[in-house]
């Protein structure tokens, strides 16, 4: 794996991590934070920019080779994806975080799936799957060139699902879709050298802030009729761009680059373990009257901390094979 790569795709999740745990930093400790300009401004591409990600380390990584022996793929993306997304409600939150005696654990599960808790794991899994289903049909197709056949085989598998959303109406598998789209983003930036090239011209970074501005204050924080989707599909777009360009093209210091990448490095762990740092004495407690900048310097202070407990309890839960197998996803 090019060097080069590693480098700026640590960054990406380094400094995308911090904008995550910072979201939950102002939901758990801000008054009225749902009006909060960070949050609903973060709220319209962090997720969609951590799939990019992931789509594009997918298209490096996962080779046809993988078909020489599938359940072993599917056997490590369960290890890696599903094990912490199942043990951190299961085995975290009764036991340590709620009344055990109270606690529902078919609610959990259903909730769960629905979309909450960790749900970012429980999509990537399934679309992980989908790329792996795409990438076979895609190696195997001889009657159109590459680039169209892996254009026509993405739209048609997203007409697939959007046909089953519009009989079964689940607004947890129109998300599913939603983020599908940006993990494909991230897919076809990889492959594709001229999308990439698109993105580092500074007329799209340009373009990027200029439509992210026009319309982020438009966007209606956890409304979900069509219009709403489609202003934070835009802004999603728009913050991918814009991110994308600024990690390729700054330059930090040595110190901070070796945070932010190791950040980078362990921002699974630190996204299945944040919740559970980010509140700091258990209800919202900062006033919303903050403006943005001095909001900003205080939630991300604390980002930072929350940040720093995480890692370190990763570390130490890790020095147990059996917990970090299970709450990581790491290998025994």
């Amino acid at each position: 794996m090019p060097k080069e790569r590693i480098l700026y795709i640590d960054r990406l999740r380094g400094v995308n991590i911090l904008l995550v745990v910072m979201g939950h930093v102002i939901t758990n400790n801000v008054i009225d934070s749902s009006s909060n300009s960070l949050l609903v401004w973060g709220s319209t591409f962090r997720m969609p920019l951590f799939m990019f990600l992931c789509g594009y380390v997918a298209f490096k990584i996962i080779t046809p080779k993988i078909f020489e022996n599938y359940l072993n793929f599917i056997g490590k993306k369960a290890r890696t994806l599903l094990l912490p997304f199942l043990a951190w409600p299961f085995l975290v939150e009764p036991f340590f975080f709620s009344d055990i005696t109270a606690v529902d654990f078919k609610t959990i599960l259903v909730d769960i799936i629905s979309g909450g808790g960790l749900w970012f794991l429980w999509y990537l899994f399934w679309i992980t799957l989908i790329y792996s289903f795409w990438l076979y049909i895609t190696s195997k197709a001889t009657l159109v060139p590459r680039s169209y056949g892996d254009m026509l085989m993405f739209i048609g598998v997203v007409t697939i699902l959007l046909g089953i959303w519009t009989y079964f109406k689940n607004p947890a598998f129109k998300q599913f879709i939603f983020y599908l789209c940006f993990y494909f983003f991230g897919v076809f930036t990889a492959k594709y050298k001229y999308v990439s090239s698109l993105l580092l011209k500074p007329s799209s970074f340009t373009v990027g802030i200029l439509v992210f501005v026009l319309l982020v204050d438009r966007y209606q924080y956890g409304a979900s009729f069509p219009l709403n989707t489609a202003i934070r599909l835009v802004c999603a777009f728009s913050g991918i761009a814009i991110f994308y360009f600024a990690i390729r093209k700054l330059k930090f210091s040595e110190k901070v680059d070796e945070y932010i990448r190791g950040w980078g490095v362990k921002s699974l762990a630190i996204y299945v373990t944040h919740s559970y740092t980010v509140s700091i004495i258990g209800y919202p407690f900062i006033s919303n009257s903050f403006n943005t900048f001095y909001m900003f310097l205080i939630s991300g202070g604390i980002t930072i901390i929350a940040t720093l407990f995480c890692v370190a309890i990763f570390k130490l839960l890790s020095q147990s094979k059996i917990l970090g197998l299970l709450l990581y996803g790491n290998k025994l």
